[in-house]
């Protein structure tokens, strides 16, 4: 229906869905990133009924927002650093310890699991199958763009970290951005 001012009203509709979402549940999932929970986790929490595909959308933009996330890690000069080890335990201490020197913050993880959705669903569950269903939700409820991305190396991922780093088949590298350095599992 034309109301004699063009776009504005349509735009003046989503510029108040959006105010009322953000009061009502956005502040909610940002505080719940911020805690390390899963989609499925933050959906379960909030007061306000959302759509999963509005929670995933938002989890996705708030992770990009402040780090958690990224799309490159910028690899060159970086030194690659073999650790020879099926050790869970092993991988464990020596990410912790490089967490340790360089900061979460400069701390991440290589992710190709929005390759993998989008184009090799077994591929996929054959890798995450060493996780817990807990893991899982929390990896397949990000919205992974279609490359390989870069996750911080919070509790949360590092937890998976470990278990991808001796899994089978599974290339796992860790980028310590301080001091140039990508741990793999290599040999």
């Amino acid at each position: 229906m034309y109301n004699g001012y063009g776009g504005r009203q349509e735009y003046f509709e989503a510029a108040l869905s959006n105010f009322v979402f953000d009061v009502a549940s956005g502040g909610s999932i940002r505080h719940l990133v911020d805690r390390g929970y899963s989609v499925d986790q933050i959906i379960k929490e909030l007061a306000f009924p959302t759509p999963r595909e509005r929670v995933e959308k938002t989890v996705f933009q708030y992770m990009v927002e402040i780090g958690i996330l990224q799309f490159d890690c910028n690899k060159e000069g970086m030194q690659r650093q073999p650790v020879g080890t099926k050790n869970r335990y092993q991988w464990n201490s020596s990410l912790v310890e490089n967490i340790a020197r360089n900061g979460e913050e400069n701390s991440y993880m290589q992710c190709p699991f929005g390759i993998w959705i989008k184009k090799d669903k077994n591929k996929l569950q054959q890798v995450i199958s060493c996780l817990t269903a807990r893991e899982q939700e929390y990896i397949l409820g990000i919205q992974w763009e279609e490359k390989i991305m870069y996750h911080r190396l919070n509790s949360r991922m590092l937890e998976i970290g470990v278990q991808l780093a001796v899994k089978e088949g599974f290339q796992a590298e860790f980028y310590f951005l301080k001091e140039n350095r990508i741990l793999c599992n290599e040999k």
